[in-house]
């Protein structure tokens, strides 16, 4: 089966230069991922309402900085955003909800399920507004796996990864099936909305292809969906590290992890020249990133967290990623 990525947006937001910041979007409704809430001011409100959930590398000022843009973008909703995190995301997220005055409106039903992941242990804590946002309780979970969030589409996954704070690389791997297809809702007669993620529940349900289903003013069967707007295949996997040294502690999860992803964003902050200061600073060279490229056999990679010290010369990052590995870009 060919492909299908099921996404209908994925924006590397500061490109290759600026902050990380991976943004990706489903159709429907409350169903974006954010990895990384550093600068964020290319994402609008209407992306940030939308989003699911959110997943924290580390609490550096330019993988944190823009939370707050999130929490004013959803306190008006009615939902509940997951935010993952390392060790310490509980109190830093608390601090910062609680430095703002609200007026509480009857509206402003926003809950936030943050998640902190320790070694083998998961802590789970929920802030409310509709209680005013008390301290949180919080409630230790096994975590015996790298999976650390679920839908009926998708999988989130997390490793440790080798950096001078507590911090984590992220994996998106779609589950096989049937997927909206993103350049059919785009051309299709009918705008994509709740009804995306309606469908595509009785499709992987199994339900039968000649059950009709109520649309605006039109009946449709899940077979017509289905071939006018789905397709089947078992989906992406797209990777997500940053800030890490390329140690050999720390490789095999990175590999692991990586393994067979459409997409791989990886940290290439320094050129092989600065091996001294990459290992001082824990972060990869661009020629590690695409050993890891290569050795992980992914479809393609986009170097990412250039460092100052390149501007005017980030093409040179580009070509010593490309020596070892062809199918290399980034954005600048």
């Amino acid at each position: 089966m060919a492909l299908a990525r099921a996404f209908s947006e994925v924006m590397l937001v500061n490109g290759s230069t600026g902050d990380p910041a991976l943004y990706l979007d489903y159709p429907g409704q409350d169903n974006a991922f954010l990895f990384d809430a550093g600068e964020n001011g290319r994402l609008d409100t209407a992306r940030l309402a939308d989003l699911e959930a959110v997943f924290l590398t580390h609490h550096h000022v330019d993988h944190f900085i823009g939370f707050d843009r999130i929490v004013r973008a959803n306190m008006d909703k009615d939902k509940v955003l997951n935010v993952f995190g390392p060790q310490g995301t509980i109190d830093k997220i608390y601090d910062r909800i609680k430095s703002y005055d609200y007026q509480f409106f009857p509206f402003q039903k926003i809950t936030l399920r943050i998640t902190e992941l320790l070694q083998g242990v998961k802590r789970e804590a929920y802030l409310e507004c509709t209680r005013r946002f008390p301290t949180p309780e919080v409630r230790e979970l096994p975590w015996e796996g790298r999976v650390i969030y679920n839908n009926a589409h998708l999988q989130i996954e997390a490793v440790a990864v080798d950096h001078t704070t507590n911090c984590y690389a992220y994996a998106l791997a779609e589950k096989t099936g049937y997927h909206p297809d993103p350049e059919k809702l785009r051309n299709g007669l009918m705008r994509p909305a709740n009804w995306v993620q309606e469908v595509l529940q009785r499709l992987r349900d199994g339900a039968p292809l000649t059950e009709t289903i109520q649309i605006s003013q039109g009946t449709y069967t899940l077979g017509d969906l289905a071939e006018q707007y789905f397709g089947q295949s078992p989906g992406a996997r797209v990777v997500y590290i940053t800030d890490t040294f390329w140690s050999d502690a720390i490789k095999p999860a990175l590999i692991d992890i990586s393994r067979g992803a459409w997409r791989l964003y990886c940290d290439s902050y320094y050129a092989a020249a600065q091996a001294k200061a990459a290992a001082t600073h824990r972060h990869m060279m661009a020629h590690q990133a695409a050993e890891l490229a290569k050795l992980a056999k992914v479809q393609e990679l986009v170097l990412i967290h250039f460092s100052p010290r390149y501007v005017g010369k980030y093409a040179q990052l580009v070509e010593e990623a490309k020596a070892i590995f062809p199918r290399v870009s980034a954005e600048f």
